[in-house]
């Protein structure tokens, strides 16, 4: 029990109360976008909850960090008329070390490990979840590198927009690929989804094999296992000996990490724990970096719109691919990944429109519509 001499009583008690008063109130048309390092996954979790105001409101949403990343005028967002409502989050896992043991190796800088955009569909009845492997080879358009200098456009693997201009960077690609408008940005590093995790208690994974994997640190048994921060980081993390060894395995993983996470999420038992509640909420904010104009409250609105929703209501998908082993011209380079732009096109098309991606109409130029990896319902004991 919270004591009535806790400043944060009240907010608590308010994130504990709402949720049953919403269920009874007819959805609103707008919401907002998305989350985890596979990773930001965990940040559905705060908008289980509800009502953030007063006091409490400015402790949490003042301790989070803030950059400049979004930019609403680049010519490469494709129909921005129709877009001007859209609620679309680009999250990015950093594999940032700071704060970090040398368990996880010494690497300078850091790189976009994880990133995925969510869209939320206008009238809150689906979301559209796509993740884009860090090994594309993609063009990156001009951006500024920290010292400010502009770095001209080239081609290079996808996650090297994040170490090259951070954030703005990432969102420049993202836009320039997908001709989606990004409206928020979420970035969380290795050690704060460790800490985030931790504070949420532990997510249940299964495997149906025994795995020892000295590379991400990462042992399960068969069946269902217990992931503590430190586990479920390694588990976003495995690659090279886990299941085909590639990085889109593990994209797969994580959007099983990330269904495993809402079905949490919809089961409540964080609200019925104000300690509980506070600790993540607390874990959460310190955790994050989201752009200049993102507040805790639009995180909320995310995550209480994705915990409204049947899980069965959230598709995946992966960027869509043309080759998975592809070596770029000139470069030497081997084992990359060429996206699909014609099957890209379509799925993209169809999260501008806001449709269903799932029922996107083929082209004359395609045999079939995009199909989704899954969605968040599935608890498929795979790797």
């Amino acid at each position: 029990m919270t004591s009535p001499a806790d400043p944060h009583a009240d907010f608590l008690a308010t994130l504990q109360s709402r949720p049953s008063r919403r269920r009874r109130r007819k959805r609103r048309p707008t919401l907002r976008r998305a989350i985890t390092t596979a990773l930001s996954f965990t940040l559905l979790l705060l908008g289980s909850a509800a009502g953030i105001a007063g006091l409490a409101y400015a402790k949490y949403n003042g301790q989070i960090k803030r950059v400049k990343a979004l930019n609403v005028s680049d010519p490469h967002i494709r129909k921005a008329v129709l877009q001007k409502n859209a609620e679309n989050f680009l999250i990015i896992g950093s594999d940032s070390r700071a704060g970090m043991s040398k368990s996880y190796g010494n690497v300078d800088g850091a790189r976009s490990d994880t990133t995925i955009l969510v869209h939320l569909s206008s009238g809150h009845t689906k979301a559209t979840v796509i993740s884009f492997p860090r090994d594309s080879w993609v063009s990156i358009p001009d951006c500024k590198g920290s010292d400010g200098q502009v770095i001209p456009a080239h081609t290079e693997m996808f996650n090297s927009a994040f170490s090259i201009g951070g954030p703005a960077c990432t969102v420049a690609t993202v836009q320039e690929l997908t001709g989606i408008a990004v409206t928020h940005f979420v970035q969380i590093d290795f050690a704060g989804f460790e800490r985030i995790v931790d504070a949420l208690g532990t997510i249940s994974m299964c495997s149906p094999v025994a795995v020892d994997d000295p590379e991400s640190g990462l042992k399960m048994h068969p069946g269902t296992n217990q992931l503590d921060g430190k586990d479920a980081l390694a588990y976003v993390r495995a690659r090279h000996n886990l299941g085909d060894g590639s990085d889109l395995g593990r994209i797969k993983r994580q959007q099983k990490f990330l269904g495993a996470v809402l079905r949490k999420a919809m089961r409540g038992d964080l609200l019925r724990d104000p300690s509980a509640l506070t600790g993540f909420l607390n874990a959460v904010t310190a955790s994050i970096t989201l752009d200049e104009d993102t507040s805790l409250w639009d995180l909320h609105r995310l995550g209480s719109s994705l915990g409204g929703l049947n899980p069965k209501r959230v598709a995946f998908y992966t960027a869509p691919i043309a080759n998975r082993d592809y070596s770029p011209p000139g470069t030497g380079l081997t084992g990359k990944v060429l996206l699909d732009d014609r099957l890209g096109r379509t799925l993209y098309d169809a999260v501008i429109q806001d449709s269903a991606p799932v029922k996107a109409k083929t082209t004359k130029h395609l045999t079939h519509a995009p199909k989704p990896d899954g969605n968040a319902g599935q608890a498929s004991c795979t790797l």
